[in-house]
């Protein structure tokens, strides 16, 4: 029984220990854990906050728990809006003219029990989703990792870990918290989320955490379509995708994740040169990403070539596309976007051959179409004399339209007449 309750004790770390300042946290999250204090209640910064503060990162969100209920943070805070049907979080709002609005989450301690109507009469500390309402040790048991598992208390500045997340901070693991054959089943998008983190902070997956991503990987397939988009939009948005997709692939995760796309020579490059501009401060555009996820795919199926009709392109690029973007709810409009930036690179392969390059050039897309093919060009080994011959032509060393390929004979250009000479007419 002694040694049950020494467990559960958390290591703390107090202010000379951690360099977590109160200069460092988002003025309206400090006012608002403030002001539960002064009620009677505890106030924590949680999750990837005290991570990044630890770390010496900025912090993108400023997240809280605490022991009142979500009514009880509605009652206190009258620009407070309780958000979500089952799972109730609380929205602090904060509205300054000529600044963006602010939100803080607010969230209540929860235990990882959930109740069942086979249970009997319902707890009092029951929230809508059926788990129950718990303790700060609870809550941090039911987070995802332990590196997200640490607390801030704003009562005595102390940094508290219920489960082990400062050692692997120190130690740059990326560890699941709980059994992983019980956790990854509960949530697979988990996995996803634990190879973006390992990727984010440049940490490794602990062991058991990656076997247990091997062995159900399957799973990420009946993740939520909207939550795996929108992971995949955070990776990047941080410029990121690249070394993820590439690290999912060696746990097994890409092929259910992405069904439509296969892993060549030329996939990765793509994808790093579409994070290098995203990293630059420019976001890469969905539909680049979307195009450098399908290129390999369509090109093994349809070389780009010399000969290639766009028609016949046309069909190579749907059948990757298409299934691609009504499984993740991609736009048609984005959809559009990427299949043109596909085509060009058809445009662009047929070098000489294709005929209408002085108004294929003018199209605002072309400096990207450009770069797009250049780096599929030398990631995949191809096309080198279709780069050659454009490379000449921008220079301006090949006239726009110099001879009709295969002809031998240069191009007579067919005089134009603003009129019908004098005495032509019908009959004339």
């Amino acid at each position: 029984m002694e040694e049950e309750q020494a467990n559960s004790l958390p290591i703390v770390l107090p202010r000379p220990d951690h360099p977590i300042s109160r200069a460092l946290i988002d003025p309206d999250a400090l006012w608002i854990m403030r002001r539960l204090r002064r009620e009677g209640y505890l106030a924590f910064l949680v999750g990837g906050a005290v991570r990044d503060l630890l770390l010496g990162d900025a912090p993108k969100d400023f997240d809280l728990g605490t022991d009142a209920r979500p009514s009880e943070v509605r009652r206190l805070f009258r620009n407070c809006r309780l958000i979500g049907r089952r799972f109730r979080l609380a929205h602090v709002y904060f509205r300054r003219r000529g600044q963006p609005e602010n939100i803080i989450e607010v969230s209540t301690f929860r235990s990882r029990e959930k109740w069942d109507e086979a249970d009997g009469i319902p707890p009092q500390d029951l929230d809508l989703s059926g788990h129950v309402f718990g303790t700060p040790e609870e809550d941090a048991q039911r987070r995802d990792f332990t590196v997200n598992g640490l607390f801030y208390d704003i009562a005595d500045f102390t940094v508290l870990d219920y489960v082990g997340g400062l050692d692997d901070l120190d130690a740059g693991l990326i560890r699941l918290i709980g059994d992983p054959d019980e956790r990854f089943p509960e949530d697979p998008v988990r996995m996803l989320r634990a190879v973006e983190f390992a990727a984010r902070l440049e940490f490794s997956i602990e062991k058991n955490t990656a076997a247990g991503i091997r062995k159900h990987a399957q799973l990420i397939a009946q993740g939520s379509p909207a939550r795996l988009r929108d992971e995949l939009r955070e990776l990047q948005r941080r410029g990121i995708l690249a070394p993820v997709l590439a690290e999912c692939h060696r746990l097994g995760l890409l092929t259910p994740l992405l069904p439509e796309v296969r892993v060549t020579d030329g996939l990765f490059p793509l994808l790093a040169a579409a994070d290098a501009v995203s990293r630059d401060g420019t976001p890469a555009h969905e539909s680049h990403y979307l195009a450098a996820l399908a290129l390999p795919t369509v090109a093994d199926a349809y070389p780009l070539a010399v000969n290639a009709t766009l028609e016949d392109a046309q069909r190579a690029v749907a059948r990757v596309l298409d299934p691609l973007t009504q499984r993740y709810q991609i736009s048609a409009h984005i959809r559009h976007q990427a299949k043109d930036l596909l085509l060009s690179c058809y445009r662009l392969a047929r070098g000489k051959a294709y005929r209408t390059k002085g108004k294929f050039v003018r199209r605002p897309d072309f400096a990207e179409a450009w770069e797009f093919f250049q780096v599929w060009a030398e990631a995949s080994g191809t096309a080198a004399e279709a780069v050659a011959y454009w490379q000449a032509y921008l220079a301006g060393e090949d006239a726009p339209a110099t001879a009709i390929p295969g002809s031998g004979r240069k191009r007579r250009r067919r005089p134009r007449h603003r009129g019908a000479p004098t005495g032509a007419g019908p009959g004339g």
